[in-house]
């Protein structure tokens, strides 16, 4: 429930920017890397790590994870905001500070010296779910600032 006393419900609500074109098509790009991620594991799951061994078909595979938990965070978080925007939950629902911390640690994170082994298609898949997921880590940190100020 709200708080009456916070400072974002004197007056109104705090108020989002983000119903508007950019989120949608940020919300598109989201939706439309995930499948397309989904598809490329589904097919290249053992073909992409053949020819690696030991700690270069781990690394791969833990990237590939990162990634995965890179774009559905992110989508959560776009959800998070359709959600608000529907008038479903409020924005204090939508921010958890202490889970978007874990997130990041493990999100941010690239160290991935082995990543030239990697298919080509999955090094440009990871890095269009790494800037997504920073661009969508970034509105949440805002919205969280703002509700917390």
């Amino acid at each position: 429930m709200a708080n009456k006393d916070h400072p974002t419900e004197i007056g109104h609500p705090y108020q989002s920017n983000f119903a508007i074109v950019p989120f949608s098509r940020t919300y598109d790009e989201a939706f439309t890397l995930l499948v397309e991620a989904r598809n490329y594991l589904s097919a290249n799951r053992t073909a992409s790590r053949r020819g690696l061994h030991g700690s270069a078909r781990m690394t791969q595979f833990v990237e590939e994870m990162r990634m995965t938990s890179r774009l559905i965070r992110a989508m959560a978080w776009l959800l998070a905001v359709r959600a608000v925007e529907e008038g479903e939950i409020d924005w204090e629902d939508a921010v958890d500070l202490d889970d978007l911390m874990v997130d990041l640690q493990i999100c941010v994170r690239g160290d991935c010296d082995e990543a030239t082994e990697f298919p080509p298609a999955l090094l440009d898949l990871m890095e269009r779910a790494h800037s997504l997921y920073m661009r969508t880590a970034r509105m949440e940190l805002q919205v969280a600032a703002r509700c917390s100020a």
